[in-house]
């Protein structure tokens, strides 16, 4: 009989579905962090815990379920985060699959769903898989009380089946000292030496090579801020939060000293917010002198008002890419998204003083927005083109569960995908929301044009080579070869 109480399962065999033929090459594989923070937590309560990262193993739902059958632990948890909140609902297709795979092996193992998607939906999530229970909210007490056996009335966060009814508790406070209660990661639980994680392509432009010496890290949660795109409030809430630059630093060394990473991809939906935050983890790493390279979310409006000093010690600290949410040029429908109050000029003041302090970008566009229209799109399209990032992420708008958009577009009936791949920005089944002026179906392909004439751009080509080689130049020129397959445009 197996002593394990718990496995922790980050959900395989989505990329082919979620990224087409770009999952082969150019997609990342990242480490699933959230399960290992969620694993080092339990094994510090005394628990026996182990993680199956199905993804990384390029296990299916089939494959994975027997793995849980011969493991057989006292409880299952699929993790379902992903890279954003904004990116986890399409997994939910297969962690529907794995479920029901896990049931037919007659494993006694009962199953945990937790996560930003179930979170947003707990109910629905309940109602629609083959699972024991769903975690609503950060997860660790609720995996802390499950564990322990108590009454499921006293065990915060979570819902479940009594017969034919679904009951539910209160979800509890999010954790506020990160660094004490959350203070181990188990990094020695994932596959860390194998070499088959690995960071997106455009973030080791660089040196390509170095891409499978790749971590992902949380050091702070939360937003402040109220994009009505967004679903990161439905899990984290709009307090920032955020471990030492202590904790942060000893990460960093147990990657670099023990598994030889090389670059890092800060997950925190607001990495360069505060400076008390911030420098001090900037300052350790150019003490430490491990010439990382590093990816970090970051604000237009932060970003303007932040001393250019603070950029170049970023920089020199290894912070060489931002991943910038810029989404539209238009600044009425930038206003109705709450997404800030500035223009263009603003966004160009903020991205050529990132460029002089050597910080490229991953600059986020959305095509479809409340308000858009065919010039609206192009506009945004030109003003990409004008600021010429070494790597754009073109979006459409979706109604994330979560988000304040999902709340609308579901109080007002608009049709939503059938299944949740429909959710999945590259994927075959994808639908995004209309506008007023423009069906589904134009609005992903006037995002695929834009993707393609971007990266066939001399422009931008000649700027790749000229900053990072001809073999990055090849790299995107081989990337542009991959045309993603739409059943809404008759594929």
């Amino acid at each position: 009989m197996s002593n394990l109480d718990i496995l922790l399962v980050n959900i395989g065999s989505t990329k082919k579905h979620v990224y087409q033929d770009l999952s082969k090459d150019f997609s990342a594989i990242e480490p699933p962090f959230w399960a290992a923070l969620t694993a080092g937590y339990l094994r510090k309560q005394g628990y026996m815990v182990d993680i199956l990262d199905a993804n990384f193993l390029n296990l299916d739902q089939k494959e994975t379920a027997a793995e849980v059958a011969r493991q057989a632990p006292r409880f299952t948890g699929i993790v379902v985060f992903s890279q954003q909140a904004n990116t986890c609902t399409p997994l939910m297709t297969a962690v529907g699959q794995l479920c029901r795979e896990i049931k037919q092996t007659g494993s006694s193992s009962q199953i945990i769903i937790s996560g930003w998607h179930p979170t947003a939906l707990p109910e629905q999530t309940m109602r629609e898989e083959a699972c024991d229970f769903v975690i609503q909210g950060e997860g660790f007490y609720s995996y802390d009380g499950l564990l322990e056996n108590k009454p499921y009335e006293q065990v915060p966060g979570l819902w479940w089946r009594a017969g034919e009814e679904i009951r539910h508790t209160e979800r509890p406070a999010n954790i506020d000292d990160l660094t004490n209660e959350l203070s181990d990661v188990a990094w020695d639980l994932l596959p860390m030496n194998s070499g088959k994680y690995r960071a997106f392509s455009w973030m080791c432009l660089q040196d390509l090579d170095s891409r499978p010496r790749f971590a992902s890290i949380f050091t702070s949660l939360g937003c402040p801020y109220n994009c009505s795109f967004c679903a990161i409030h439905a899990t984290f809430g709009k307090r920032v939060r955020s471990w030492s630059p202590e904790w942060v630093l000893r990460q960093i060394d147990i990657l670099v000293k023990e598994y030889n990473v090389k670059n890092i991809n800060i997950i925190d939906e607001i990495f360069v917010y505060d400076p008390a935050h911030y420098l001090p983890i900037a300052e350790g790493l150019i003490e430490r002198n491990y010439g990382l390279n590093f990816n970090a979310f970051a604000r237009v409006d932060i970003l303007d008002r932040t001393p250019q000093e603070h950029l170049l010690l970023l920089k020199k600290a290894g912070f060489n890419w931002f991943k910038l949410g810029i989404e539209t040029s238009n600044e009425e429908i930038q206003r109705n998204l709450h997404k800030g109050k500035y223009g263009k000029e603003v966004i160009r003041r903020v991205v050529n003083r990132c460029y002089d302090a050597g910080i490229d970008f991953c600059s986020n566009y959305i095509f479809g927005l409340p308000g858009d229209t065919w010039e609206t799109m192009q506009d945004l399209f030109n003003f990409a083109s004008e600021l010429n990032c070494a790597f754009p992420a073109f979006f459409c708008t979706m109604a994330t569960p979560g988000s304040e958009l999902y709340d609308e577009v579901v109080k007002k009936g608009v049709p939503l995908p059938e299944t949740w791949l429909g959710w999945a920005q590259h994927g075959y089944e994808f639908l995004p929301l209309p506008t007023e002026s423009l069906t589904p179906a134009e609005v992903v392909s006037f995002r695929d044009y834009a993707f393609d004439a971007y990266f066939k751009n001399p422009r931008l080509l000649n700027k790749i080579e000229k900053n990072y080689g001809r073999e990055a130049r090849e790299h995107i020129q081989a990337m542009t070869e991959h045309k993603l397959k739409r059943r809404i445009l008759g594929d």
